[in-house]
């Protein structure tokens, strides 16, 4: 098991994992740089901020946010938050959680946070939360995640 990295050099292992994704030839949402981007922000150790936008394209039939978009966004962030504590190029997901607290709305400006819950040898286990921007304390939903490391 290692331990949390400071958020400053967790943030930049995300950009350098960040750049490696925009090398691939698949570019499956969120694309960084256009859907999602990583906050320069100090926060816990082992933790990461990304901002996301929402729009009508991302609409399910009752007019928020598809529950699936919503995952993609989670899973999206710990996968990034996980390669860059363990200084691997992608980390697969093995399992997943999403809880959904609220609906998610279009047209909005979110935030998901992620946090380091432990990295061992062969796994990494991840948590985050989507919430408004400026309102950390209104959780529109909850993840957790184990993300395999190949080494």
């Amino acid at each position: 098991m290692c331990e949390l990295m400071p958020n400053r050099d967790l943030r930049q292992c995300a950009r350098q994992s960040i750049a490696l994704r925009l090398q691939s030839p698949a570019q499956a949402w969120p694309r960084f740089g256009r859907d999602l981007t990583l906050v320069d922000e100090d926060g816990p150790d082992g933790s990461l901020l990304f901002a996301c936008r929402t729009d009508p394209s991302m609409s399910n039939p009752l007019g928020i946010v598809h529950g699936g978009i919503t995952a993609a966004l989670l899973d999206t962030c710990m996968g990034v938050t996980c390669s860059a504590q363990c200084g691997r190029a992608a980390t697969p997901t093995v399992t997943m959680t999403v809880n959904y607290a609220r609906p998610v709305p279009l047209d909005a400006e979110l935030r998901v946070r992620t946090r380091t819950v432990r990295i061992g040898r062969t796994t990494g286990q991840l948590s985050a939360e989507v919430f408004p921007a400026g309102r950390p304390d209104e959780v529109l939903a909850t993840a957790t995640g184990v993300y395999a490391i190949r080494r």
